[in-house]
């Protein structure tokens, strides 16, 4: 397709690899990071895939990301435990928080964990898949408020106040596709401005505001200063709005003890004046279903519940009901067979990254 370069999912993930090495990341956690991002990009979620790569680089350069850094367990009971991310990559340190959670959960039903000074985490969904593969129950979200941590105006609102705030859930179902749902509180996830910026695209009607609070559809009006709406829209956007709050408000629960800082979300403004209201962190809930009885007697009941879903005849012009986690599974299967496309945008920022560290591009 013109405008695109299309590469194999093992050479992408080659390349991240190597480039998160060469900003001083170990292997594991370099590896971790290159996987999360390229599996994000094979299930369609480009937003959240390699073109994250530059961004991270520059966080870097910043020293808002500090590549070494392990994730450590600052406190903890039997079924909780606080994680400190060390300003890491946050796909490691929330692995590593959600593999506490389903440690704990196992030996105790359920499990909580909180993290905090994490960045950007990267695709919910990956976390849910993960743990439903596990034959758990998997909730993640990560949420900030804030005006230097907001991109998303609250309903009624036309500044900046919260992150995009996305919850993940992931249930298993046996050998069937589980559910997996991942979606933001905002109208579209930050990422999906990325991806249309870089294709010179508009946006849908009702998404973004620009910086006077006008109804807006250009990724520049985004960028100059203006802000995401929340999901639900002019006539739905307090439930958006109730979720992000939420989000935050729970993920804080990693700032009791006095720690003040909150995760990375999307492109938030560093410039922002009033830093009152600023709460935010990650958290992972895991629950084991055989606390609750048969684990394969749950999951064969997951799985007619789905099987019920799609046998609801569709609405016209639609071509089958699908649950949440299919669609990501159809374009994996057809990513894997045909390979990644990349917008000639994109390419030319691997590139410059690529070249700083003496990387070659993905083939």
């Amino acid at each position: 397709m013109s405008g695109e370069r299309v590469c194999s999912a093992a050479e992408l993930e080659r390349f991240v690899r190597e480039v998160c090495r060469g900003v001083g990341a170990e292997e594991d956690i370099a590896g971790e990071v290159a996987g999360h991002l390229v599996r994000a990009n094979l299930a369609g979620h480009d937003s959240h895939g390699v073109l994250r790569l530059p961004w991270y680089v520059a966080q870097c350069d910043r020293g808002q990301i500090v590549p070494a850094a392990r994730p450590r367990v600052i406190r903890e009971t039997a079924v909780t435990a606080l994680v400190d991310a060390g300003h890491g990559f946050g796909q490691y340190s929330t692995v590593i928080a959600l593999e506490e959670a389903l440690r704990r959960a196992r030996e105790h039903g359920v499990a909580a964990v909180a993290v905090r000074r994490s960045n950007h985490i990267g695709r919910l969904g990956e976390y849910a898949e993960r743990a439903a593969r596990a034959g758990l129950v998997g909730i993640t979200t990560v949420g900030a408020t804030g005006r230097r941590a907001g991109i998303v105006a609250p309903f009624g609102g036309r500044a900046r106040f919260l992150g995009t705030n996305p919850w993940a859930i992931g249930v298993p179902a046996g050998a069937g596709q589980p559910l997996i749902y991942d979606g933001a509180t905002s109208a579209i996830a930050e990422g999906k401005i990325r991806v249309a910026q870089s294709k010179g695209a508009a946006l849908p009607p009702g998404c973004i505001i620009d910086r006077e609070g006008r109804p807006a559809a250009l990724p520049d009006d985004f960028y100059g200063g203006g802000a995401l709406l929340p999901l639900g829209g002019a006539t739905g956007g307090h439930k958006g709005y109730g979720l992000a709050l939420a989000s935050a408000l729970i993920g804080g629960l990693a700032m009791i003890d006095g720690d003040e800082t909150v995760p990375a979300s999307g492109a938030a403004d560093p410039t922002a004046g009033d830093d009152r209201g600023r709460m935010g962190g990650v958290f992972v809930i895991a629950i084991d279903p055989a606390a609750f009885g048969e684990r394969a007697s749950y999951e064969g009941l997951v799985g007619e519940a789905l099987a019920a879903a799609k046998r609801v005849p569709p609405a016209a012009g639609v071509a089958e009901v699908l649950v949440p986690g299919e669609p990501e599974a159809g374009s994996r299967g057809r990513r894997e067979r045909e390979g990644i496309p990349i917008p000639e945008t994109i390419w030319g920022q691997l590139a410059e990254v690529g070249g700083r560290y003496g990387v070659a591009l993905p083939e």
